[in-house]
């Protein structure tokens, strides 16, 4: 089973959970155990390498323990707002409200550990399909650009996974400090920006500086030195337009761009 079959299941998996006010292991493996068959995926546990796939399960299993923790204080303070409301106790009502404060950082930092990539620490393949998008559709009108580093595979076999990891951290902060723009990554060197602009230029723009940028310096790491770029696809999108053959459009404009790179005649293609 592929990392992005398993993420593919999972994320299927959560959208069942969300409805659900109680989630056990077993509510988890049934649900999940449903979709693979939906899929038509194999899943043999003895193959799967690495225990970091499980890790949206840890999450769920953390966001269940943090939820009935947060209802809980929650109510309480609602039970004791409703009492110092009756006895005008305005001391005790500023109480409540710096209660309610910390309270409200607890579920901002519940929410991030559900949406933000562990690696990047960018928004994540969950947080396109829960925030940005409704039914697999956009919520807006905008621009949606594919992104992927050039030469990956070749990075991780070469100056090994840790080199990896630090190339695409490095990606994901220039792209997120691209203005009015939202970036998730869908997993491996893969990344999206959903943008509210609407001139596919101006992004392009922006990303032909990154890759400049990347011309005129070598990366370092440890002993070794070496060079980044990365490939891109943008097109426009309407609200309610289905993200499936958006993303289809602009994956395609991405490796145009990834081959082009290389000196390939695409009319030969």
């Amino acid at each position: 089973m592929k990392q992005n079959e398993l993420k593919i299941v999972t994320d299927d998996t959560l959208k069942v959970l969300r409805s659900l006010d109680v989630i056990t292991p077993d509510i988890y493996t049934v649900t999940f155990n449903e979709k693979l068959k939906s899929l038509n995926i194999d899943l043999d546990l003895d193959k799967i390498e690495s225990e970091a796939e499980f890790t949206n399960l840890d999450k769920i299993f953390k966001m269940q323990k943090e939820t009935q923790s947060n209802t809980k204080e929650l109510k309480e303070n609602i039970d004791l707002a409703t009492v110092a409301i009756d006895k005008h106790d305005n001391i005790a009502l500023y109480s409540i409200k710096t209660q309610m404060s910390s309270l409200q950082q607890k579920i901002d930092a519940l929410e991030n550990i559900i949406y933000i990539d562990d690696l990047t620490k960018v928004h994540n393949r969950k947080w396109l399909f829960d925030k940005a998008l409704e039914d697999e559709r956009f919520k807006h009108d905008g621009i949606l650009t594919f992104i992927d580093l050039d030469s990956f595979k070749s990075i991780n076999d070469n100056y090994g996974h840790t080199a990896g990891d630090k190339s695409l951290y490095l990606i994901a902060t220039l792209l997120e400090k691209i203005e009015n723009t939202k970036v998730a990554r869908l997993g491996g060197d893969e990344f999206l920006l959903i943008s509210k602009e609407s001139d596919t230029s101006d992004i392009e723009r922006i990303l032909d500086g990154i890759n400049r940028s990347f011309e005129d310096k070598s990366i370092k790491y440890k002993e070794h030195t070496f060079k980044l770029s990365i490939s891109y696809g943008s097109a426009n999108f309407k609200k309610g337009e289905d993200f499936n053959y958006i993303n289809e459009l602009v994956d395609s404009k991405m490796y145009k761009n990834k081959i082009q790179k290389r000196g390939v005649d695409l009319s030969k293609i």
